[in-house]
């Protein structure tokens, strides 16, 4: 009886060490922790540890591209009084490991293939010397079609490729729903978009971009959501040609401050734009289609047009427009216009529209400028001035 009882339990052992290193656990890259299984890179961390595991990264630099297969949080931690761990281009460069659901190659410095949900936290991801001259795009971090997660705290910049760097981008090209949040985070110094998320005709990624500071000087759009559903709020956004670029209806913008952006806020859908700060640019809401609901924006300073209508029926209210030739431009009469506020504006509302369909000249005008530059508009390596499909 004692054998088969030391035989029981000397099986049960067995069976837990065999289980253990299955089961999700804490691991380091950097040596900063005791007690902590330690791995020399991001790479080795997330090939070694189980699904569902958090690999804390100690402060240093990581030249490497990181591919994210599995559940897990991928986390920078701080050491004595560092707390970065930076991710930047390996000695021999990128190469492509991703392709979007456009179609198009991307080499992502941060790569996250779903299934499960993947949160990144307090790490930098910088592009220095990653230009491709757009042979690929360029990505800091990536969530390919079929990944969901959080973005908490994370620096991407400097993913400059020939006007084809995004500094975080999500997709979703699958039939199956997925979520990501970028909150708390910065992106500067990309030639493409701050933050891109995107999907297909039918919505099926969610969004929350929250409380971001995205100035993407050279980029197209600071901020470009493209058929999805979520909200783009309190955001500190600056300096790229389009603030928010936003072609999904269901999108709400909303208590953003947004300055110095030549169009603060395209509302290409319908969508919702409201309590937001825009000032410094040339118009500071535009719209491209009927159906958006615009209130309680404070708009100041804008050369152009407080909120260029461009002839789209859409409700307004609550609005203040301070310091603009024209406060609100090319109304028409199916609009539904509540109570704005105007100072300093030379002309407080213009009309001139006989036909929804057909848009003021000015309108037009603007409207052209847009498809020449943005959003649907995006290119490709192989076509640079195609249009997206999907």
């Amino acid at each position: 009886m004692l054998r088969h009882r030391l035989l029981l339990a000397t099986l049960a052992t067995l069976s837990l060490l065999t289980v253990q290193p299955l089961l999700a656990a804490t691991v380091q890259v950097g040596g900063c922790k005791s007690g902590l299984a330690n791995y020399p890179t991001i790479s080795a961390a997330i090939t070694g540890a189980p699904s569902g595991s958090t690999i804390d990264v100690c402060p240093g630099t990581y030249a490497e591209q990181v591919t994210i297969t599995k559940s897990l949080n991928l986390t920078g931690v701080a050491s004595g009084t560092a707390d970065q761990a930076l991710i930047t281009v390996p000695s021999t460069g990128l190469v492509q490991n991703a392709t979007s659901f456009f179609g198009e190659p991307v080499a992502a410095q941060v790569l996250v293939l779903g299934p499960g949900s993947v949160n990144i936290t307090n790490l930098a991801v910088d592009g220095t010397g990653g230009d491709m001259a757009c042979s690929s795009w360029l990505a800091g971090i990536f969530y390919a079609s079929g990944s969901s997660g959080t973005v908490n705290h994370v620096r991407a910049s400097n993913q400059i490729d020939t006007t084809c760097g995004v500094g975080i981008w999500a997709e979703n090209g699958g039939t199956s729903s997925q979520s990501v949040t970028v909150r708390n985070s910065s992106v500067y110094n990309v030639d493409s978009a701050g933050i891109f998320a995107g999907s297909g005709i039918t919505p099926t990624l969610s969004v929350s971009l929250n409380n971001n500071v995205v100035s993407a000087s050279s980029a197209v759009a600071d901020i470009d959501v493209d058929s999805v559903n979520g909200t783009v709020s309190n955001g500190n956004i600056s300096n790229a040609s389009f603030g928010v670029f936003d072609s999904s209806s269901g999108v709400s913008v909303t208590a953003n401050t947004i300055i110095g952006s030549t169009t603060g806020i395209y509302l290409a859908n319908g969508g919702t734009a409201s309590n937001n700060q825009v000032s410094g640019g040339g118009e500071g809401i535009l719209l491209g289609a009927s159906g958006a609901t615009i209130n309680g924006n404070t708009i100041v300073s804008n050369t152009t047009a407080g909120v260029e209508l461009g002839c789209f029926a859409a409700s307004l209210s609550a609005n203040t427009i301070n310091d603009a030739p024209v406060g609100l431009d090319s109304v028409p009469a199916s609009a539904s216009l509540g109570t704005n506020n105007f100072f300093n504006t030379t002309t407080t509302i213009t009309g001139g529209c006989a036909d929804t369909a057909i848009a003021s000249p000015r309108a037009m005008a603007m409207r052209t400028n847009v498809s020449s530059n943005v959003g649907e508009q995006w290119h490709t390596p192989a076509t640079p001035f195609g249009t997206r499909t999907k």
